[in-house]
């Protein structure tokens, strides 16, 4: 098909307007501050103007197991998961120390790193598919996790993350790992959500597979 082309009109000649004369030297810094005010405004509007259920809400990236899923301000990868019945820890006396449940303990591999300030994992939990939320559990020091450690940028830590939970809650299940938030730039704390790849048969294959006991050392 062609193209046809407006018709052209032909307007009266105008008159030229003669230019403004150039602003005066303070005319121009008053001109410099108001853009400057105003930026600073914009900045100020983009940061704060949440709404309150915005500013609750976190900053997720996702990705799957094996993944190195980066956020702002963290780097997270699972690398994969155990279920056991029991965890054998050392304790401060140098001796084992066992914990059992009722239910089951979930391990998760994970190692992290920090994208550009050192930081410290302040959340672990595990997001079933029913919505239900179990954080890390009580059962288990901290200091033989992840959790022990201040992640850095440039280089990857490596420790687990122990949770105990009805084995019928396994399947569908995520781990989310938040990290330290801004207080300007992120109001809200960013957060890794990484599926553990466990649908119904491999659920039921981590829990026929469950050790009875699982020793937990320290790892770097």
């Amino acid at each position: 098909m062609g193209t046809v082309a407006p018709e052209r009109t032909r307007t009266p000649a105008r008159r030229r307007r003669r230019a403004p004369a150039p602003p005066s030297r303070w005319r121009k810094l008053g001109g410099l501050l108001a853009g400057v005010a105003l930026a600073a405004t914009a900045v100020w509007a983009q940061t704060f103007a949440y709404t309150r259920d915005d500013r609750g809400a976190p900053l997720t990236w996702t990705g799957g197991l094996g993944d190195e899923v980066k956020a702002s301000r963290v780097w997270v990868q699972a690398k994969a998961v155990h279920a056991a019945k029991a965890i054998e820890t050392t304790g401060t006396n140098g001796k084992p120390q066992r914990a059992t449940t009722t239910a089951i303990f979930l391990v998760v591999d994970l190692a992290a790193q920090s994208t550009w300030e050192p930081q410290r994992i302040v959340s672990q939990e595990i997001l079933t598919q029913s919505g239900r939320r179990y954080s890390a559990t009580d059962r288990v020091n901290e200091t033989q996790t992840i959790k022990q450690f201040f992640v850095q940028p440039g280089w990857w830590v490596s420790g687990p993350a122990v949770f105990e939970l009805p084995a019928s809650e396994l399947a569908g299940a995520r781990i989310v790992v938040s990290s330290a938030g801004g207080a300007i730039t992120e109001p809200s704390a960013p957060e890794v959500e990484i599926d553990l790849g466990l649908d119904e048969a491999a659920a039921a294959r981590l829990v026929s597979e469950a050790k009875d006991v699982y020793p937990l050392g320290n790892k770097k």
